[in-house]
């Protein structure tokens, strides 16, 4: 499994188009696979940058060492180029399947890190420190669009952006039905949804006490007001689609090399969303593995 899974990612690799920054002696695709393998491996950076660390016929090229991983990984494109190689790696999957879901995982650090970007926030049902990722999926589990932040950023702040970023992409339809928890309830979001042809669903937060009337509401928020207070289908829905969800995140650790929590090595915001993004990656090439067999 892990040398197909290998091939997988080394595939979509060839596949990016290379650059080098001014100066620099490592393309762009050599630094995501010594990234992609310490990720695959659930080791460090320092660790992949070693020969021996490497079976000779997983990647034959030269190897940066640490210090120029650590420069390196601080570029912003980096995190662009993961979206990409995670496009190539699900692309053989066909086109976004409705309804989309919204949804965030915290990634807690402990209470005592010095990490100056971790945040305090609310997480699995308490207040913790650390980051939250935010991902736009389809009911295939195919991930259409993510996004690391600290974790005291709301979701319905990231949401926005996760729409608009897959809207621009062209995954998601016009049209499109997208359900959320009662965190996503924001008339900002509704607003934002409705700007890229999304029809955003999700419960109010307290739907015992009546709306106030001192303030304008989008008239999306209220038309998902009207569906999840007084429509049937919308228990049906919940029940049938929102689990998916739950198994994306469930499928994230469910084998090795898998997204079980941030280890030591991954603080700083720009090399959590590195760490987090490469095992997104991972995890599509998995998937895109189970499909093929199954076909």
């Amino acid at each position: 499994m892990e040398r197909d899974l290998w091939r997988g990612v080394v595939s979509a690799l060839k596949r990016l188009p290379r650059w080098w920054p001014r100066g620099a002696v490592y393309s762009n695709v050599q630094v995501l696979a010594v990234l992609l393998w310490a990720a695959l491996h659930d080791r460090s950076i320092s660790w992949a940058c070693r020969r021996r660390s490497w079976p000779v016929q997983a990647w034959r090229r030269r190897l940066p060492d640490q210090s120029s991983m650590s420069r390196r990984l601080r570029e912003p494109r980096l995190v662009a180029e993961l979206s990409r190689v995670l496009a190539l790696v699900q692309r053989a999957r066909g086109p976004a399947a409705a309804p989309l879901i919204l949804d965030g995982k915290p990634l807690a650090v402990s209470a005592f890190s010095a990490d100056p970007d971790a945040r305090q926030g609310w997480g699995a049902g308490r207040h913790a420190t650390g980051y939250k990722l935010h991902v736009l999926i389809d009911r295939l589990q195919r991930l259409l669009a993510w996004e690391v932040r600290p974790m005291n950023e709301a979701e319905c702040v990231v949401a926005a952006d996760l729409l608009r970023e897959a809207a621009a992409s062209g995954a998601v339809p016009r049209g499109a039905v997208a359900l959320a928890d009662a965190s996503y309830d924001s008339n900002p979001l509704h607003a934002r949804a409705a700007e890229v042809g999304v029809r955003l669903i999700a419960p109010r937060r307290r739907p015992e006490r009546p709306l106030c009337k001192n303030r304008r509401h989008d008239p999306g928020r209220l038309a998902s007001i009207a569906f999840t207070e007084h429509d049937p289908e919308w228990d049906h829905l919940r029940r049938r689609v929102r689990p998916e969800v739950e198994r994306y995140f469930g499928s994230l650790a469910s084998f090795g090399g898998g997204l079980f929590g941030l280890p030591p090595w991954a603080r700083r915001l720009h090399r959590v969303r590195l760490w987090v993004g490469a095992k997104l990656v991972l995890n599509a090439a998995r998937q895109a593995i189970r499909l093929r067999a199954a076909a």
